[in-house]
């Protein structure tokens, strides 16, 4: 299981003790035993791709053990707002339940920059043995403090790069390119050290800024590149992996403190069951999703060794400029646990 399972279990005990103090305003207080209510789960993925099956099957499963009492309602392609205003709902209580990428979520929990680095991991099993083991634990525990908690972690996945004019293979192309960037500090900061013009922009306004040039590229995994449709106007690929987008499922920490116990118990374990389905998911679908951007016109182009090696050693420099900007301990131990000894040699 890929939550935190002791500290889910310790937090439902202490969940019943708040909940009877809880105001009466809080959300999800009240709750009886036996209620029928809906949890509203947004997020900004289209409703096709991987994520939104999985977040589906997580209904299914909560309807199913709940005997239909608990309803979630699904709600995709930014619906309810982009991933910010979503995470600001959910502690708010105005929303249940969100999946924001973790770059995004680190602007309310800091430490959790350490992923926004590029080329930690080298494939997603790497990632998921990190992300499963005690360090990925603790950092979810931290998220506590924001008023959010963390069922476990979601996947985004490996992000590539889509521009409009030019394929890019070399960081030193990149430069002077207005590229499309998340509202987080450290990706912003990357692009900025190889001499691109990150652009960070909220993703519903991404197509209209490819299609009118406002930017020259995107970096996202292939999948939300063609959800989206990003690659028709930007249909020159390059399979970079430059950095793995876990995303954490959320909760609002006043509505599950509100809920019964036994109500608690059936949204964590679908939650466990919802990440499997999701790693399952997940397994294969770039090449399938490749294969239709390249049917649809589009050319992916893949990096040689050497070529792969000189972005990581374009990275170095980062590391050294940056890495004490985080916590640097954290950093370590992410890199240590996913045998990455180039970055860790270069913030010793």
């Amino acid at each position: 299981m890929f939550y935190r399972k002791g500290a889910v279990a310790l937090g439902i005990v202490a969940a019943l003790s708040l909940a009877a103090c809880a105001p009466a305003g809080d959300s999800g207080a009240g709750k009886a035993e036996g209620e029928s209510y809906t949890i509203k789960f947004g997020n900004v993925i289209s409703a096709g791709d991987t994520q939104n099956q999985a977040y589906e099957y997580f209904a299914e499963l909560v309807s199913e053990r709940s005997d239909g009492r608990i309803t979630v309602e699904v709600y995709p392609d930014s619906q309810l707002g982009g991933e910010r205003e979503m995470i600001e709902a959910v502690q708010a209580g105005n929303l249940e339940m969100t999946a924001p990428s973790v770059g995004v979520l680190a602007n309310f929990d800091d430490s959790l920059q350490v992923f926004d680095f590029p080329f930690i991991f080298e494939d997603a099993e790497t990632a998921y043995k990190v992300l499963d083991s005690e360090i990925g634990d603790s950092m979810l525990e931290g998220i506590e403090e924001s008023g959010l908690t963390a069922l476990g972690w979601g996947e985004n996945g490996f992000r590539n790069l889509a521009m409009t004019k030019e394929t890019i293979t070399a960081p030193e192309q990149v430069k002077g390119k207005k590229l499309r960037t998340m509202q987080v500090p450290m990706h912003i900061a990357f692009w900025e050290s190889l001499g691109a013009s990150p652009t960070p922009m909220a993703f519903p306004e991404v197509f209209t800024a490819l299609q009118q040039g406002v930017v020259d590229g995107v970096e996202n995994p292939y999948e939300l590149l063609y959800s989206a449709k990003f690659t028709e106007p930007a249909a020159k690929l390059t399979e970079l992996r430059w950095i793995y987008d876990p995303e954490v499922i959320l909760i609002g920490s006043s509505f599950l403190e509100g809920l019964p116990e036994a109500d608690q118990e059936i949204i964590t374990t679908a939650a466990d069951d919802m990440i499997v389905k999701l790693r399952e998911l997940k397994a294969g679908i770039n090449s399938e999703v490749r294969g239709k951007i390249e049917a649809d016109g589009g050319t992916v182009a893949d990096l040689d060794e050497a070529e792969r090696q000189a972005w990581i050693d374009a990275a170095v420099p980062f590391y050294a400029s940056n890495a004490a900007n985080v916590d640097t301990e954290k950093l370590k131990a992410i890199l240590e646990a996913a045998g990455n000894t180039t970055f860790l040699d270069a913030i010793k």
